[in-house]
Formats: C-alpha cells, sequence, structure tokens
C-alpha cells in the first residue's frame, strides 16, 4: 500500500493511503442531496476543468455520481448543502445487473477543514523545512 499526500498551497492537506480504483475529489455539491435506503445520501459532484488558456473562459465541469453510506453519509447530510465545497477520497464502481450498466464513485473519506488545519500546522511545526 502506498500514501498519497495532497497539497495545496505548498501545503499538505491530507495523507493516506491510496487504494486501486480510488479518487480524490476537490468539488462542490451540485444539487439536492437525496437520501437512499437506510443510510446513504446520493449527489453529484460538480468539478473544474480550469479556464481555457486562449479565451481565459472557465471550461464545461465534469460532473461525478457520488453514493456514501453509514456514518459519511450522516455528516454530509448534517454538514453540507448544494454549491458547498467538500473534499472527497472515493472509490470508482461499475457494475451491470438486469440488462442496466450503473456506475460513480463511493465515498469512502471526508477529508475536512479541521485535517486541513492540522496539516497546515504540522508543516508549521516541522524542523526539517529546508529555508
Amino acid at each position: 500500500m502506498k500514501t498519497t499526500k495532497i497539497y495545496d498551497n505548498e501545503k499538505e492537506v491530507y495523507s493516506g493511503s491510496c487504494y486501486v480504483n480510488t479518487v480524490i475529489f476537490r468539488g462542490r455539491i451540485y444539487g439536492d442531496l437525496k437520501e437512499v435506503g437506510q443510510s446513504g445520501v446520493k449527489f453529484s459532484l460538480q468539478l473544474s476543468n480550469g479556464k481555457d488558456k486562449v479565451t481565459d473562459e472557465w471550461n464545461k465541469p465534469t460532473f461525478a455520481d457520488c453514493t456514501a453510506f453509514g456514518d459519511i453519509s450522516k455528516k454530509i447530510l448534517k454538514e453540507y448543502k448544494p454549491k458547498d465545497e467538500i473534499w472527497l477520497i472515493a472509490k470508482y464502481y461499475s457494475k451491470q445487473a438486469q440488462g442496466k450498466y450503473y456506475k460513480g464513485f463511493i465515498v469512502r473519506e471526508i477529508i475536512t477543514e479541521e485535517e486541513i488545519e492540522k496539516a497546515a500546522q504540522n508543516l508549521i511545526d516541522n524542523d526539517d523545512l529546508p529555508f
């Protein structure tokens, strides 16, 4: 198992294991959160594709269909609403059942502001800085 680190403005915001078919998303919740089953939530995540270098206009975004269960689902329903930014670690899935093809992402973890702040503080407290 390899460790993956994510940096934002040269600050480490996450460090964790990297599994097969795992993605890290930073996006905005698009549309409504939809409760599914007894302990699930489905939502779309809008992901930026940046700006066009020639026109300086925003490129069309990409959308990812996400589903969360259990405690993660409860946290999303309690703490997030449409248009909120969220960082997620999710696993891609695809399956075929009864002639239909299903695909999307199962949320495994939310990278919270507290984790980002903790990582930034750890960076400041680190004596091994090269400057």
